[in-house]
């Protein structure tokens, strides 16, 4: 149950299994936790460089603001520095966002917006950076779980109702541990972490981080002393940088939509939209796998359908 709630961030009851033995083959084939040289951002990093590397550009802080259709397909999008004509459009704002906002439901079918609608999140996190004046953490990943700290529908749902639990599942990642280029010498950050709510509008985050607060005192009750500063994060911060906050009480999840039965698999939405040119990428649709190396898996198996279709549409007019 814990490693349900940690890796796909979902109802345990829920979890798809098809999903998650898949994705635990891999963990094992792979040798178990491992952590991105350089960080995480440097995984997207490598994919930008790969973009430039061969003709394209890349734009840091313009953001889309709409997805230009014209007769069922795709012709550009328009951003804050201008409009970008191009017959192929690749968003990896998750399918809600697109569908609903950068594209417009007008330009889809009523029942394919209504399918749309009707999926559902992974939970968020809300989490805490302890950035600490010396090592205090031996080993890159802790977890502290108990038999009352895991979380299925039942209990997420007396959570809802306000009955907060005594325990709660704590997961910590030191990255310097797996790479010492990402603390400055003598010193670690420590990533805090434990399960809430991807409602953005939720007023719960102070509680969170108060219960994070008190399980990582009572667990590591030497790291208090050695904290410099925190930076604290929920579900707000999360759809702010990563998700628009299209649907009543989703944006702040962690890992787009849930993995759970009835969107896994043949049933997980189509990197094809239903609009010519059109494609999505990233933790909805095109891969399998936990958090960023589903996201991984989806960029390297929709850029071959991109292409793949590009081809075949070259060929045959």
């Amino acid at each position: 149950g814990m490693w349900s709630n940690i890796l796909f961030v979902v109802p345990i009851d829920l979890l798809a299994a098809s999903e998650a033995i898949k994705t635990f083959r891999d963990f094992i084939a792979g040798g178990a936790m491992r952590y991105a040289s350089g960080g995480y951002g440097r995984v997207a990093e490598v994919f930008a460089q790969a973009v430039e590397r061969y003709g394209g550009q890349v734009r840091m802080g313009t953001a889309v603001e709409r997805i230009a259709v014209e007769n069922g397909a795709v012709s550009g999008v328009i951003t804050q520095a201008g409009s970008f004509g191009a017959p192929i459009v690749v968003s990896d704002a998750g399918i809600q966002p697109t569908v609903l906002n950068l594209v417009g439901e007008g330009h889809f079918d009523k029942g394919y917006v209504n399918y749309v609608k009707g999926l559902l999140p992974s939970w968020a996190l809300a989490g805490i950076r302890y950035f600490l004046s010396r090592p205090v953490f031996q080993y890159p990943v802790n977890i502290a779980f108990s038999d009352d700290s895991y979380w299925d529908t039942e209990r997420f749902l007396r959570i809802k109702a306000g009955e907060l639990p005594d325990e709660a599942i704590v997961f910590i990642v030191v990255p310097s541990l797996y790479d010492p280029g990402l603390a400055p010498e003598g010193k670690q950050c420590a990533l805090a972490a434990t399960l809430c709510s991807p409602d953005p509008e939720a007023s719960d985050a102070e509680v969170w981080w108060n219960k994070l607060d008190e399980m990582v005192d009572t667990l590591w009750p030497d790291l208090r002393p050695h904290v410099e500063r925190e930076e604290r994060y929920s579900a707000a911060q999360v759809s702010s940088l990563t998700r628009d906050h299209v649907l009543p009480g989703q944006g702040g999840e962690c890992i787009g939509l849930a993995q759970i039965v009835g969107q896994c698999g043949r049933h997980k939405p189509l990197a094809r939209a239903p609009i010519l040119g059109l494609y999505y990428v990233g933790c909805d649709a095109g891969g399998y796998g936990c958090g960023t190396h589903q996201a991984v898996d989806s960029g390297a198996a929709v850029a071959r359908l991109v292409l793949g279709d590009h081809r075949a549409r070259q060929a045959a007019f």
